[in-house]
């Protein structure tokens, strides 16, 4: 299945403002490192990679996001990887996550509002998901996916910044609201609290979420006015200048339900017909623009460099040329690390596959897993056999023979 609901994340979702507050006594990540940990696999090295990885990427995050963002992503089974995401997330917008991994094997997802905590809102272990995020604070988000160990998994993130609310004006666009926040009104008396939508009279006007009608009147300043409760701590929404009202005190509504019909009333006699749209919390009147303003959720292509996803490639970095396994390819940026997976985020491939032009003079017998000299041997070099150059760093040379690649000493 494409797509799959995630109903146990939805849970945590609350309608209108409220935060998503999830406690887990214990998660499904850590309940496997728990399992590594009772077979002795965390004791190994590539238990122990795929541990401090997961750690580590949580305070090295891609912050390469531009909504609707797109990513493709193939983890490798033998580098243990974990990738992670750092949003910037605003109470007046809803997120939208889609995971599509195309395999039973899934993947870890791990939601955070307080990395140092270690501690996720949102932790599940899934191939196929879709699920939405919304708080009534302005948040830093940690987003990380992490399949098991010895797993080859290819998988597609999007994530996609909705308006919390819906528009309120049926078949209306961002370019019909030409009146905004603060803009002075009654000769500089008083500033404008809310935003005027402008549309043919009798447009129908939308409940922009499920409610509860606490006022339907007639005002001197609004005209005809309807005012809708969302929650019980949830704000009030305030839709002025109708030309008629549809609805009751007391009356639940939809959202997408006809309030009323957009008009010039109260105050508004002398302008075109318009809706003036207010939202007003405990502690007063907000900006009503993000929490309506319709945002594009098309995403567009991956880069181009999503040709190399899953390879190895060879990169120039100062002075040294040194294998890279490129991990993901977003709309934004490329992400590539090293054997042990460590990360790496460009706009770019820069410096890719250049000419090597350096001694070959190999002086060792043994094929190590980096350039250093207390590196693990993973092979014998045979200096009967031809051999490739593939890059450098120091006095180690990158070299592929037969089907091994590793580092070998040079002089």
């Amino acid at each position: 299945m494409i797509k799959l609901v995630n109903y146990f994340a939805a849970l945590c979702i609350l309608i209108g403002f409220f935060s998503c507050k999830t406690i887990f006594k214990s998660s499904p990540y850590q309940g496997y490192i728990n399992s590594l940990v009772n077979v002795g696999l965390d004791t190994t090295a590539m238990g122990k990679i795929w541990i401090n990885n997961g750690l580590e990427v949580l305070s090295n995050p891609n912050q390469n996001l531009k909504f609707p963002f797109k990513e493709e992503i193939f983890f490798k089974q033998n580098i243990p990887s974990a990738t992670a995401y750092q949003i910037n997330y605003k109470q007046s917008t809803k997120l939208k996550f889609t995971i599509n991994s195309k395999s039973k094997s899934g993947v870890f997802l791990d939601l955070f509002n307080d990395v140092s905590s270690r501690k996720a809102m949102i932790s599940e272990f899934i191939s196929d998901t879709t699920f939405y995020y919304q708080s009534d604070n302005d948040e830093v988000l940690t987003l990380r996916l992490q399949p098991k160990l010895l797993v080859n998994l290819y998988t597609i993130l999007e994530v996609a910044e909705l308006p919390k609310l819906a528009f309120p004006v049926k078949n209306g666009e961002n370019k019909d609201i030409k009146s905004f926040w603060g803009n002075s009104r009654d000769g500089g008396e008083r500033n404008h609290e809310g935003v005027d939508i402008f549309n043919k009279r009798n447009t129908p006007v939308l409940a922009v979420a499920d409610g509860t009608i606490s006022r339907v009147q007639i005002t001197t300043l609004g005209g005809k006015v309807v005012w809708q409760k969302l929650g019980l701590g949830g704000p009030s929404i305030y839709y002025a200048h109708l030309d008629s009202q549809l609805v009751n005190i007391g009356q639940s509504v939809n959202k997408g339900d006809v309030v009323g019909f957009i008009g010039n009333t109260g105050n508004a006699k002398t302008t075109s017909p318009h809706l003036h749209f207010g939202i007003y919390t405990n502690g007063g009147a907000i900006d009503p623009l993000n929490y309506i303003y319709k945002r594009d959720s098309i995403v567009g292509k991956v880069k181009s460099d999503v040709k190399y996803l899953g390879e190895e490639l060879m990169l120039a970095d100062n002075d040294s040329v040194i294998p890279v396994n490129i991990l993901s390819v977003s709309t934004e940026s490329i992400t590539f690390g090293n054997g042990d997976g460590i990360l790496k985020y460009q706009n770019s491939l820069k410096g890719l596959n250049p000419k090597i032009n350096k001694k070959t003079n190999i002086v060792d017998s043994l094929i190590l897993e980096a350039p250093e000299n207390t590196a693990i041997p993973t092979a014998k070099f045979n200096k009967k056999l031809a051999y490739k150059v593939l890059g450098y760093s120091g006095d180690f040379l990158y070299i592929s023979q037969e089907d091994k690649k590793g580092w070998i000493k040079a002089i």
